[in-house]
């Protein structure tokens, strides 16, 4: 995590079990309290008959907005109240459904377009947290979602939907339940291998480059994970290190460190990269895919890999 996130809390769950009562409570206050809150974001106040937290959730993500001012530019330069209502917001849509999700971030842009400035903002919001390789919110599908309201309301203008678009292009490619798009990989004795052609039940592509430091700390953690060394072990999952830059000379000089058990590739037309077939935005990236090259995780932490080979396992036993 860098340090453009580190001022943003995040206590989505105080919000979703608390907030109906907290508001309510309130009412009583004096006019002077309330002068001093109003330049505070204000969340709206879920009936107290909502009791299930993920009715509270949905309800909360429904409403979130009502209480804000899309035309008070000035929040914009206070992260405190606006940017921090928004990291919160999108911490209440992970505990929703998708359809919820879908409807809230159509409403949130379209409260956000009556005012240049503000959609502006907003988007770029959208972008810091759910796009940015950095970010511990990123999420691209929900990211997809924001970008599918913009590009197609009328109310954006093109010159506004040129980098949506592009961003859209290329999040739209091997997505969760699409087959990953082949590629040519060679091997350090010249020998050439489609990726299609592995067989195995599950293949992780890990793209890393040599000698970078978080790909150091992916290997070394796949070297001591149980479940991989099984799952490799019974013949269930193979690992493809595929490397993608120019700098052959580089790669070559890095063979001793990558395990013999995995295999070990890299881009000698330089297609992965040049034709834009994986959005390679952040390096390391780890992809999942199943016996027939179905993404089952895109752009994984190697965390979130881990616990869904530890779920497959689970489920097979």
């Amino acid at each position: 995590m860098t340090s453009n996130f580190h001022r943003i809390k995040r206590y989505t769950l105080y919000i979703i079990f608390f907030v109906g009562f907290t508001v309510i409570s309130c009412t009583g206050n004096s006019k002077k309290q309330q002068a001093k809150t109003s330049k505070e974001f204000s969340l709206p106040s879920i009936p107290l008959i909502i009791t299930d937290p993920q009715a509270r959730a949905s309800y909360l993500a429904d409403h979130y907005w009502d209480n804000f001012d899309f035309n008070d530019t000035a929040l914009i330069n206070k992260p405190e109240i606006a940017e921090q209502a928004f990291v919160n917001y999108i911490e209440i849509l992970s505990h929703t459904a998708l359809p919820v999700i879908v409807s809230s971030i159509n409403n949130t842009i379209e409260q956000a377009l009556a005012n240049e400035y503000m959609f502006v903002y907003f988007t770029d919001l959208f972008e810091k947290y759910l796009y940015d390789p950095n970010s511990p919110m990123r999420n691209e599908e929900v990211y997809i979602v924001a970008l599918d309201y913009i590009v197609a309301s009328p109310k954006v203008d093109e010159t506004n939907k040129i980098r949506p678009s592009f961003q859209l292009e290329h999040l739209n490619k091997n997505r969760p339940g699409q087959i990953a798009a082949d590629f040519t990989y060679t091997l350090a004795n010249g020998k050439r291998e489609k990726m299609h052609n592995i067989k195995s039940d599950y293949l992780v592509i890990f793209f890393n480059n040599p000698g970078c430091q978080a790909c150091k700390q992916i290997q070394f953690g796949f070297e001591q994970s149980p479940v991989i060394l099984r799952m490799q072990a019974m013949g269930k999952l193979k690992v493809l290190a595929m490397y993608t830059d120019r700098d052959i000379d580089a790669w070559e000089q890095y063979q001793s460190v990558i395990p013999t058990q995995w295999i070990n590739g890299y881009d000698d037309a330089f297609v992965i990269n040049d034709e834009k077939l994986y959005d390679l935005r952040a390096i390391p990236n780890l992809y999942l895919l199943d016996k027939d090259k179905r993404v089952i995780l895109k752009d994984a932490p190697p965390e979130h890999l881990e616990l869904q080979l530890i779920n497959i396992m689970q489920a097979q036993q």
